[in-house]
């Protein structure tokens, strides 16, 4: 039994460690490209799914940070600042709750905006702009901090479980409602729901007179929101089910092999999970041959920028002063 411990907790410090840096750091790098794609691209400046797409992408890095970044370093260097530190520990659970929810809400509000943009009435589509998105980014982040304070207040450390929550009553809500509702069914459903509408729209969008460059921005973004829905529900699927009786079902932690398998399920999973944070520009760029061309001309155009600083670096003239104007008169 001992052996076979350890062999499981190996396999988990491997998948925590090694696969968790991975995930985190091409995470974080994707993100950052998106973010470039989507404010850098003049195609993509005044467009308002381009403006959801850069603000998820800017969250999850914050997730991917505070998050996963955290939970691979304390499984590398086996030092947990939550369990000292109820101050880090109410604020890192903070952030985790407040661009939890701010994801899970724009994933819905993004595909309801792809289903106006795209849809045949124009009553509808006027109420798909850049100002409306803004507006609204602006209040689910009120919502999203307002929300997040109940769970830095019930958050607290034990010597056994370490940071968590562990009032009844609030897990009862934190399970049941906020994880399997809020993060769960509610987004999954609505996200699902009005990404396929807007799919539709897209399909019978070629019989209006519209603009071919507009045409086929509607048809990319809305196959990149669809590709992101679904890597949406495939991965938070499991997470929500498993953290739901992870709360309601507590480990003995007398039984070493129950903790440790514990403890591999829920890395396992919490990877799986972590890659919908992580993997939105590489499934973007897997599934679009029109991102692809986007990304290439935004490398283009940042090497463009800088051998033109570098040759206007080189052709500019120094101002010879006093003392050199005077020694090349006396030098003649």
């Amino acid at each position: 039994m001992a052996s076979t411990v350890k062999t499981i907790d190996f396999i988990n410090f491997i998948i925590s460690v090694y696969i968790g840096y991975f995930i985190v750091i091409s995470g974080v790098i994707g993100n950052i490209i998106n973010t470039l794609v989507f404010t850098q691209l003049k195609i993509f400046r005044k467009n308002q799914s381009a403006f959801y797409l850069t603000v998820t992408a800017i969250v999850q890095s914050n997730q991917l940070i505070f998050g996963s970044a955290v939970r691979v370093t304390t499984a590398a260097f086996g030092y947990d600042p939550t369990r000292t530190s109820l101050i880090w520990c109410k604020i890192r659970q903070y952030l985790l709750q407040f661009t939890a929810v701010i994801l899970a809400i724009i994933m819905c509000i993004i595909a309801i905006d792809q289903y106006l943009a795209t849809s045949y009435y124009v009553q509808l589509r006027q109420l798909s702009t850049l100002k409306i998105a803004h507006c609204l980014i602006a209040i689910v982040s009120l919502f999203a901090a307002l929300y997040g304070i109940p769970f830095a207040i019930f958050t607290e450390i034990h010597v056994d479980a370490g940071c968590a929550t562990f009032n009844p009553t609030f897990n009862y809500y934190y399970s049941f409602i906020h994880l399997c509702l809020l993060l769960g069914v509610i987004p999954m459903t609505i996200s699902s729901l009005f990404s396929l509408l807007a799919y539709q729209n897209v399909r019978r969008i070629i019989r209006r007179q519209m603009p071919v460059v507009r045409r086929r921005l509607d048809h990319q973004l809305t196959a990149m929101i669809l590709v992101r829905v679904a890597i949406f529900v495939i991965t938070t699927t499991p997470f929500v089910c498993f953290r739901i009786y992870e709360i309601n079902n507590p480990v003995d932690v007398n039984n070493e092999f129950a903790v440790a398998v514990d403890r591999l399920s829920s890395t396992i999973i919490t990877a799986i999970f972590t890659i919908q944070h992580a993997g939105g520009f590489y499934i973007f760029y897997l599934t679009s041959s029109q991102f692809r061309r986007q990304v290439k001309c935004l490398f283009h155009k940042i090497i463009r920028r800088k051998c033109m600083r570098i040759r206007m670096n080189r052709n500019r003239v120094t101002p010879q002063t006093v003392e050199e104007s005077k020694s090349s008169k006396d030098g003649s």
